[in-house]
């Protein structure tokens, strides 16, 4: 029986909340990151529960490997149009014994049926492929054997903590407010595609926002700069605290066209990279 050696320390240093300076960051459903995540972690669910079907046991794979290359795309004022499709690769490996199980076509499914649930554009712009080869004998054979206390085949350690802080906190509900159905009716325009900085310097808080706007609904420069006040404004009054909320800070205040301005086709920012 496998003995467990739990020790446990008090924290050496003072709470994040006493620190001075505190800063967060999360990206949105639409960041490239989270979509490369997101259909490698759909892959292998799908994958497990099929070998749980056909095998009764989840057998050896690892699905982590995913590969986002960006497209291309042309935005313009009220519509513009793509040029290259988004590729999202799948690689690494699976057991496949019995060749009825098709991996390739399991992995595919998943991830297209991720992107359908969470991301809003035309699937037609993606491009899904796998390279997934076979697993090593040593490593398939640790699964197929049946001992009481589970055996790992890698190394590995989690850290995790709790509560969130207050900052965190915020970050996350402005989160939860750019992907409400409220925010995405008032605000068609706004892509899922976004990133939140969360900054704090002792009771001071600011929050900096990168959020994609879909160029079919916006007429024109004024009205771009005019959505996306309206978008800052809504934020800070949903916020309830006071803070500094800063949106698309990269855009040219003088623009008088398409450049210039964080304007997309689709919402996401790996349409152009």
């Amino acid at each position: 029986m496998m003995v467990r050696k739990i020790v446990v320390n008090p924290m050496a240093r003072p709470w994040i909340e006493e620190e001075e300076v505190e800063m967060c960051e999360r990206k949105g459903i639409g960041h490239p990151d989270t979509i490369a995540d997101g259909v490698c972690e759909a892959a292998s669910r799908a994958l497990s529960l099929a070998y749980l079907r056909t095998y009764g046991a989840v057998l050896h794979h690892n699905l982590d490997k995913g590969l986002l290359v960006a497209g291309q795309s042309a935005p313009r004022f009220g519509g513009g149009h793509w040029i290259d499709p988004i590729k999202i690769f799948i690689c690494g490996r699976a057991t496949n014994s019995d060749p009825e199980l098709e991996i390739k076509k399991i992995v595919l499914d998943a991830a297209r049926g991720y992107l359908e649930e969470n991301i809003r554009c035309d699937l037609k712009y993606f491009e899904i492929m796998t390279e997934i080869k076979e697993g090593s004998a040593n490593l398939k054979e640790v699964f197929r054997r049946r001992e009481t206390t589970p055996l790992a085949n890698d190394t590995s350690f989690g850290c995790g903590y709790a509560p969130y802080s207050r900052l965190e906190q915020r970050v996350l509900s402005l989160s939860r407010l750019i992907e409400s159905p409220a925010f995405r009716a008032q605000f068609p325009a706004a892509g899922d595609d976004y990133k939140i900085m969360g900054h704090r310097v002792n009771g001071d808080l600011s929050f900096t926002i990168a959020l994609a706007l879909i160029d079919r609904y916006v007429e024109g420069v004024e009205r771009y700069f005019a959505i996306k006040k309206a978008i800052h404004d809504y934020l800070a009054d949903h916020l309830i605290v006071p803070a500094v909320i800063r949106v698309n800070t990269l855009d040219d205040p003088a623009a008088r066209d398409e450049r210039g301005i964080y304007l997309t086709v689709s919402g996401l920012s790996a349409e152009m990279g």
